[in-house]
C-alpha cells in the first residue's frame, strides 16, 4: 500500500506518509527475534529512519517557503539516501543486517529500498553534485568493503549498497530504467539468500562443511557473480 501511495503521488507530504508506513510496517519484522541484539538494531533502524524523516520534512518545508532556488532538494535527498542505506550513510545498515533473520534482511535490501528510490526520482530529477557524490560512494565503498567481509549478511549488505549506486544512477535516466533495474536486482538477490537461508550459513568459512548439492554449489557461486554484475549473468544486463 506505502509503495502505491508513493508512487500515484506528486506531493512531498502524501509520498512521506507513504515512507513513514513503509517504516512502521517494518518494525515488526525486526521484532520477530526476541533478543538484546534485535532489540538494539530496532532502536538503531528507528532513530536513523527519524532523522531521515526529520530532514526530508525539514527540506520540504524549505522548499515550501523559499521555493527551489535554496538547498531543499538537497535536503530532501540527503535524508532519502538515510532511508536507502547509501554511502557514506550506510553505518546503521550494516548493524540492523546483522541481526535479521534472511527473510527480514531479504525485504530491508530489497521492498524497503523502492518507496525512497521512487522519491529520489520524483524530486531529484535534476542534476545534483550531492547525488553524483552519493553514486560515488556507494559503488566505491559497497564494492572495496565488501571484499573483506566474511559474515554472509554483510556481504549481501555492502552487495545492496553497491547496488543502490546504480540504482540511483538509473534514477537520472528514467523511471523506467530505475525499475527495470530494481527487478533484476530483486530477483538475483532472491536465489542466494534462499540457499543461505536453507544452509543456515551466517559465514563463508562454513560453506566447505555444508552438505549442499553439487547444483545448488553452482547455482550459489553463478548468483554471487551475477550479483557482483559480471557478464555473460544476468546482473550484467542492467548495467
Amino acid at each position: 500500500t506505502s509503495v502505491l501511495l508513493v508512487a500515484s503521488s506528486s506531493s512531498l507530504f502524501i509520498s512521506w506518509m507513504g515512507l513513514e508506513l513503509n517504516t512502521l510496517a517494518f518494525l515488526p519484522l525486526l521484532l520477530s527475534k526476541k533478543n538484546k541484539l534485535s532489540s538494539e538494531s530496532s532502536i538503531k533502524y528507528f532513530l536513523a529512519q527519524t532523522l531521515a524523516s526529520v530532514i526530508v520534512v525539514a527540506g520540504g518545508l524549505s522548499l515550501l517557503v523559499w521555493g527551489e532556488g535554496g538547498i531543499s532538494k538537497e535536503m530532501i535527498l540527503l535524508g532519502l539516501a538515510i532511508k536507502l542505506g547509501a554511502a557514506p550513510f550506510h553505518s546503521w545498515l550494516i548493524t540492523v543486517a546483522e541481526s535479521l533473520g534472511w527473510v527480514p534482511l531479504f525485504v530491508l535490501l530489497t521492498i524497503q529500498k523502492l518507496n525512497p528510490l521512487l522519491m529520489v526520482w520524483n524530486f531529484s530529477q535534476s542534476s545534483s553534485s550531492l547525488l553524483y557524490s552519493i553514486i560515488f560512494f556507494s559503488l566505491s565503498l559497497g564494492a572495496l568493503l565488501g571484499l573483506a567481509q566474511t559474515s554472509t549478511r554483510a556481504l549481501m549488505t555492502f552487495s545492496s549498497i553497491n547496488h543502490v549506486g546504480w540504482l540511483l544512477a538509473s534514477s537520472a535516466l528514467s523511471l523506467q530504467a530505475t525499475l527495470v533495474y530494481f527487478t533484476v536486482y530483486s530477483t538475483i538477490l532472491l536465489a542466494p539468500i534462499l540457499l543461505l537461508y536453507i544452509a543456515n550459513i551466517s559465514h563463508l568459512n562454513e560453506l566447505p562443511f555444508v552438505q549442499l548439492s553439487l547444483q545448488h554449489q553452482y547455482l550459489f557461486y553463478f548468483c554471487l557473480l551475477s550479483l557482483g554484475g559480471l557478464p555473460p549473468f544476468l546482473g550484467f544486463l542492467p548495467k
